[in-house]
């Protein structure tokens, strides 16, 4: 039993050493509506690219931290256009006074859509530097010199246990 187990142990080891996690490349590819991605040249959709990211943790924070942010930009434009719409909309009115008010109101709509502009570009920008990240550091063992393991998903959909030495 002791032979067995002896055994069993070094062939877990072997395997272990001998393993290796393939390096992978993303690109992304911008347009005006849509955005394009591809994984080792395939084209792939943001689903795959978010599962990728779950391997770097820096990559993945920086990733859901442009996500949130592309959110919120969404939230405030809408703010911004529905003050945009309303003022357009109450200045027709004859009242001059009451015009001027509106055309504040739309005034104060349209400065919250390039503030919502804004945010949607440091989103992009963050999820661009995640993807750059991403393809850095995919593949190293990122560890401060001592032994560690990790719970990481495979490519199949399961789970592994990393370590690292």
């Amino acid at each position: 039993m002791k032979k067995l187990i002896t055994i069993v142990f070094i062939f877990c080891l072997s395997t272990i050493s001998f393993a290796e996690e393939e390096k992978h490349t993303i690109t992304m590819d911008r347009g005006f509506f849509t955005t394009s991605y591809t994984i080792d040249g395939q084209e792939s959709d943001v689903n795959a690219v978010e599962y990728m990211l779950l391997t770097v943790y820096e990559a993945n924070d920086k990733w859901n931290t442009g996500n949130v942010l592309r959110y919120v930009s969404w939230g405030v434009a809408g703010v911004g256009g529905f003050f945009v719409g309303y003022g357009a909309a109450q200045s027709q009115s004859f009242d001059e006074d009451t015009v001027n008010g509106y055309k504040r109101t739309m005034a104060l709509g349209g400065v919250i859509v390039v503030a919502a502009l804004i945010v949607k570009y440091i989103g992009n920008s963050k999820k661009d530097s995640a993807i750059e990240l991403y393809n850095e550091l995919n593949g190293k063992i990122i560890s401060n010199g001592s032994f560690s393991f990790d719970i990481i998903p495979t490519e199949k959909g399961g789970i592994a246990l990393a370590l690292n030495f």
